[in-house]
Protein backbone atom coordinates (compact mmCIF):
# COMPACT_ATOMS: atom_id res chain seq x y z
CA UNK A 1 0.00 0.00 0.00
CA UNK A 2 2.70 2.76 1.11
CA UNK A 3 4.80 1.71 -2.21
CA UNK A 4 1.67 1.86 -3.98
CA UNK A 5 1.07 5.03 -2.69
CA UNK A 6 4.87 6.26 -2.96
CA UNK A 7 4.18 5.43 -7.15
CA UNK A 8 1.47 7.02 -7.64
CA UNK A 9 2.68 10.56 -5.89
CA UNK A 10 6.02 9.94 -7.90
CA UNK A 11 3.69 9.56 -11.15
CA UNK A 12 1.87 12.68 -10.70
CA UNK A 13 4.94 14.94 -9.73
CA UNK A 14 6.77 13.74 -12.60
CA UNK A 15 3.18 14.76 -14.84
CA UNK A 16 3.59 18.32 -13.31
CA UNK A 17 7.58 18.29 -13.95
CA UNK A 18 6.55 17.03 -17.71
CA UNK A 19 3.92 19.35 -18.55
CA UNK A 20 5.76 22.33 -17.07
CA UNK A 21 8.46 21.71 -19.09
CA UNK A 22 6.30 21.28 -22.16
CA UNK A 23 5.17 24.77 -21.01
CA UNK A 24 8.82 26.43 -21.06
CA UNK A 25 10.08 24.78 -24.28
CA UNK A 26 6.65 25.95 -26.38
CA UNK A 27 7.21 29.46 -24.52
CA UNK A 28 10.90 30.27 -25.60
CA UNK A 29 10.11 32.36 -28.62
CA UNK A 30 8.31 34.66 -26.40
CA UNK A 31 5.13 35.29 -28.50
CA UNK A 32 3.70 31.45 -27.83
CA UNK A 33 3.10 32.11 -24.51
CA UNK A 34 -0.33 32.44 -24.58
CA UNK A 35 -0.71 29.62 -27.08
CA UNK A 36 1.71 27.74 -24.90
CA UNK A 37 -0.13 28.40 -21.67
CA UNK A 38 -3.68 27.72 -23.28
CA UNK A 39 -2.23 24.24 -24.22
CA UNK A 40 -1.69 23.64 -20.56
CA UNK A 41 -4.29 24.82 -19.03
CA UNK A 42 -6.31 21.99 -21.81
CA UNK A 43 -4.09 19.40 -20.32
CA UNK A 44 -4.90 20.52 -16.60
CA UNK A 45 -8.79 20.38 -18.06
CA UNK A 46 -8.27 16.75 -18.81
CA UNK A 47 -6.66 15.61 -15.65
CA UNK A 48 -9.78 17.90 -14.18
CA UNK A 49 -11.95 14.93 -16.29
CA UNK A 50 -9.76 11.75 -15.61
CA UNK A 51 -6.95 12.23 -12.95
CA UNK A 52 -3.85 13.47 -13.10
CA UNK A 53 -1.64 11.46 -16.30
CA UNK A 54 1.53 11.44 -17.71
CA UNK A 55 0.19 11.36 -21.42
CA UNK A 56 0.20 14.78 -21.30
CA UNK A 57 2.45 15.57 -24.95
CA UNK A 58 -0.35 14.32 -27.32
CA UNK A 59 -2.97 16.37 -25.79
CA UNK A 60 -0.58 19.72 -25.41
CA UNK A 61 0.90 19.98 -28.82
CA UNK A 62 -2.95 19.33 -30.13
CA UNK A 63 -4.67 21.96 -28.36
CA UNK A 64 -1.28 24.36 -28.89
CA UNK A 65 -2.17 24.03 -32.81
CA UNK A 66 -5.94 23.85 -32.42
CA UNK A 67 -5.77 27.22 -30.87
CA UNK A 68 -2.77 28.75 -32.19
CA UNK A 69 -4.42 31.34 -33.88
CA UNK A 70 -6.66 32.64 -31.43
CA UNK A 71 -4.41 32.70 -27.83
CA UNK A 72 -1.54 34.48 -30.19
CA UNK A 73 -3.98 37.27 -31.30
CA UNK A 74 -5.34 37.36 -27.45
CA UNK A 75 -1.25 37.75 -26.25
CA UNK A 76 -0.99 40.11 -28.68
CA UNK A 77 -3.82 42.30 -27.48
CA UNK A 78 -2.86 41.67 -24.10
CA UNK A 79 0.72 42.64 -24.06
CA UNK A 80 -0.38 45.62 -25.84
CA UNK A 81 -2.81 46.48 -23.10
CA UNK A 82 -0.07 45.69 -20.82
CA UNK A 83 2.52 47.67 -22.08
CA UNK A 84 0.24 50.78 -22.15
CA UNK A 85 -0.66 50.25 -18.52
CA UNK A 86 3.13 49.91 -17.55
CA UNK A 87 3.95 52.81 -19.38
CA UNK A 88 1.32 54.98 -17.78
CA UNK A 89 2.20 54.21 -14.54
CA UNK A 90 5.82 54.82 -15.28
CA UNK A 91 4.99 58.40 -16.25
CA UNK A 92 2.43 58.58 -13.15
CA UNK A 93 4.67 57.90 -10.45
CA UNK A 94 7.19 60.13 -11.74
CA UNK A 95 5.37 63.16 -13.14
CA UNK A 96 3.92 65.56 -10.18
CA UNK A 97 1.19 67.28 -10.90
CA UNK A 98 -2.59 67.96 -9.40
CA UNK A 99 -5.00 65.29 -8.86
CA UNK A 100 -2.05 63.28 -9.21
CA UNK A 101 -3.26 60.71 -6.63
CA UNK A 102 -7.00 60.29 -8.49
CA UNK A 103 -5.01 59.11 -11.15
CA UNK A 104 -2.76 56.50 -9.66
CA UNK A 105 -6.11 55.49 -8.20
CA UNK A 106 -7.74 54.42 -11.25
CA UNK A 107 -4.70 52.61 -12.98
CA UNK A 108 -4.50 50.93 -10.01
CA UNK A 109 -8.10 49.85 -10.46
CA UNK A 110 -6.96 49.15 -14.27
CA UNK A 111 -4.40 47.09 -13.47
CA UNK A 112 -6.26 44.70 -10.52
CA UNK A 113 -9.40 44.82 -13.51
CA UNK A 114 -6.12 43.51 -16.16
CA UNK A 115 -4.81 40.93 -13.52
CA UNK A 116 -8.31 39.73 -13.16
CA UNK A 117 -9.31 39.27 -16.26
CA UNK A 118 -5.70 37.38 -17.08
CA UNK A 119 -6.87 34.75 -14.83
CA UNK A 120 -9.92 33.73 -17.07
CA UNK A 121 -9.03 34.72 -20.51
CA UNK A 122 -7.53 31.36 -21.32
CA UNK A 123 -10.00 29.25 -19.27
CA UNK A 124 -12.47 30.25 -21.25
CA UNK A 125 -10.54 30.14 -24.37
CA UNK A 126 -10.23 25.96 -23.51
CA UNK A 127 -13.66 25.90 -22.17
CA UNK A 128 -15.89 27.70 -24.97
CA UNK A 129 -15.88 28.39 -28.41
CA UNK A 130 -16.08 32.16 -28.81
CA UNK A 131 -14.83 34.94 -30.33
CA UNK A 132 -12.38 37.14 -29.08
CA UNK A 133 -14.08 40.02 -28.19
CA UNK A 134 -16.98 37.47 -26.38
CA UNK A 135 -13.61 35.80 -24.64
CA UNK A 136 -12.39 40.03 -23.54
CA UNK A 137 -16.20 40.57 -22.60
CA UNK A 138 -16.67 37.07 -20.55
CA UNK A 139 -13.26 37.43 -18.86
CA UNK A 140 -14.53 41.12 -17.14
CA UNK A 141 -17.55 39.95 -16.50
CA UNK A 142 -16.34 37.68 -14.50
CA UNK A 143 -13.13 39.00 -12.79
CA UNK A 144 -15.66 41.71 -11.52
CA UNK A 145 -18.15 39.31 -10.82
CA UNK A 146 -16.23 36.90 -8.99
CA UNK A 147 -14.14 38.99 -6.67
CA UNK A 148 -13.39 36.15 -4.30
CA UNK A 149 -12.09 33.79 -6.94
CA UNK A 150 -10.48 36.64 -8.75
CA UNK A 151 -8.55 37.39 -5.39
CA UNK A 152 -8.05 34.22 -4.59
CA UNK A 153 -6.26 33.16 -7.74
CA UNK A 154 -4.51 35.99 -7.32
CA UNK A 155 -3.19 35.06 -3.92
CA UNK A 156 -2.16 31.67 -5.20
CA UNK A 157 -0.25 32.48 -7.96
CA UNK A 158 1.70 35.12 -5.65
CA UNK A 159 1.93 32.47 -2.95
CA UNK A 160 3.32 30.02 -5.66
CA UNK A 161 6.17 32.52 -6.52
CA UNK A 162 6.84 33.41 -3.44
CA UNK A 163 7.29 29.86 -2.50
CA UNK A 164 9.38 29.08 -5.45
CA UNK A 165 11.57 32.31 -4.40
CA UNK A 166 12.55 30.80 -1.46
CA UNK A 167 12.67 26.75 -2.64
CA UNK A 168 14.19 26.95 -5.98
CA UNK A 169 12.92 23.56 -6.92
CA UNK A 170 9.80 24.55 -7.16
CA UNK A 171 10.41 26.22 -10.48
CA UNK A 172 10.44 22.75 -12.18
CA UNK A 173 6.31 22.88 -11.48
CA UNK A 174 5.75 26.13 -11.33
CA UNK A 175 3.73 26.73 -13.96
CA UNK A 176 1.33 23.68 -14.25
CA UNK A 177 0.85 24.13 -10.56
CA UNK A 178 -0.16 27.28 -10.63
CA UNK A 179 -2.67 26.16 -14.11
CA UNK A 180 -3.99 23.48 -11.79
CA UNK A 181 -4.70 25.24 -8.74
CA UNK A 182 -6.36 28.47 -11.15
CA UNK A 183 -8.57 26.08 -13.01
CA UNK A 184 -9.08 24.38 -10.21
CA UNK A 185 -10.28 27.50 -8.36
CA UNK A 186 -12.31 28.71 -11.37
CA UNK A 187 -14.38 25.13 -11.76
CA UNK A 188 -15.58 25.72 -8.61
CA UNK A 189 -18.08 28.71 -9.77
CA UNK A 190 -21.82 28.54 -10.05
CA UNK A 191 -22.56 26.55 -13.18
CA UNK A 192 -24.88 28.74 -14.28
CA UNK A 193 -22.60 31.96 -14.64
CA UNK A 194 -19.77 29.98 -15.87
CA UNK A 195 -22.20 28.03 -18.93
CA UNK A 196 -23.57 31.86 -19.25
CA UNK A 197 -19.93 32.31 -21.09
CA UNK A 198 -21.33 30.33 -23.81
CA UNK A 199 -24.27 32.32 -24.71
Amino acid sequence: MIFYQLQKSLEVITAFIFLNLLWVIFCLPLVTIFPSTTAMFSVVREWKKSGVNFNVGRIFILEFKQNFKQSFILGIIWFIFGFILAIDFYYMINLSFFGKSVVLALLTFFAFIYLGMSIFILPIVVNFKLSIKEILKNAFLFSIGRLVTTISCLIIIASIVIIALLIPLIIWVIGSTIAFLVYTTISKLNKDLWTAANN
